[in-house]
């Protein structure tokens, strides 16, 4: 069975896309609006829009269209924090999930490390996006 592609995405973060540019050179990833995520969701209770706090502070790379991730990372983090505070047991399917979900945001150190984020400098260079400086 042949390997799914990687993401444009994902080939930019890891450096793909340079060394081997003919395989990314026809595919186009959407655009994000590149306004912050915003506040948490009103349902969340205290735990949870803790960690969304957190999540959107730490995490600068995060756009709007990132909310339902950070909603999902922040639910798992705020329940094993409170049964963590409740003194339960917390199960090992809930801390693979709060893995999971940090993962996809790239707030692990190994994920962390395959984010790119443009200097300013960079983000203004009309050539930057054309490998020229």
């Amino acid at each position: 069975m042949p390997n799914h592609k990687t993401p444009l995405a994902k080939a930019r973060l890891t450096g793909a896309d340079k060394a081997n540019p003919q395989r990314y050179r026809d595919r186009k990833e959407p655009a994000t609006s590149g306004q912050p995520v915003g506040d948490a969701p009103a349902y969340m209770d205290k735990e949870a829009k803790a960690a969304w706090r957190e999540l959107a502070k730490s995490l600068g790379w995060l756009a709007r269209e990132d909310r339902h991730a950070v909603e999902v990372a922040a639910l798992a983090i705020g329940q094993v924090r409170t049964m963590s505070k409740a003194g339960e047991p917390v199960t090992a399917a809930l801390v693979s999930a709060s893995r999971q979900a940090l993962a996809a945001l790239g707030a692990t150190p190994a994920d962390r490390s395959k984010i790119h984020v443009t200097d300013d400098d960079e983000a203004n260079d009309p050539f930057a996006k054309f490998g020229m400086q």
